[in-house]
């Protein structure tokens, strides 16, 4: 019940994540946040056929998610101290808050299932629920930390944009050499 009333206490009074003393219980409710979510996104995965079955491949994606988030929370917080207004702030409180945030994603196991009983289009469903997250933790943001909402949105948006540009980099890069390598 813990995890409850952690949450509860986050939704009801968000001032409390900039607190000088860390809410009770919001590493467990992080972290069980991260695992929840991760199983509704390997659910969502699986029944997509995107993923192999098994416990050690949900551990993989559980890593993955994990070690992002991490990143993310690192860069974002980096941003945000930069721009000076990471007073008082943390990258560990941020990235359990993230965590919290990830409770949305135990909504693709539905979205799942109604795409494979067609009744419901799978990557609508997914683009609503990463939606949700995105406006979720732009909502964390700005309540760690003292700024706008464009600037919390930029401070979401430019750790994915440089994993894709990163990604796109690379694959523009590969091709390029798969094209020499056939010349």
């Amino acid at each position: 019940m813990l995890v409850l009333d952690t949450l509860e206490t986050l939704i009801d009074r968000p001032e409390s994540l900039r607190a000088a003393e860390r809410p009770a219980g919001l590493g467990r409710a992080g972290l069980l946040g991260y695992a929840a979510g991760t199983l509704g996104l390997f659910m969502f995965l699986r029944l997509q056929s995107a993923v192999p079955p098994g416990a050690i491949s949900f551990l993989l994606v559980l890593l993955f998610v994990l070690a992002a988030n991490f990143f993310f929370a690192g860069v974002i917080h980096l941003f945000m101290d930069l721009t000076g207004a990471a007073a008082g702030a943390g990258a560990a409180r941020l990235f359990l808050a993230f965590g919290c945030s990830d409770f949305v994603l135990t909504l693709l196991v539905p979205v799942a299932f109604l795409h494979k009983a067609n009744v419901f289009n799978g990557l609508l469903g997914f683009t609503l629920c990463a939606a949700v997250l995105i406006y979720s933790r732009v909502r964390l943001i700005r309540r760690l930390y003292p700024v706008s909402a464009n600037k919390a949105l930029l401070a979401v948006w430019l750790p994915y944009a440089s994993v894709f540009t990163l990604f796109f980099l690379g694959l523009v890069y590969a091709v390029a050499w798969v094209v020499w390598l056939l010349v």
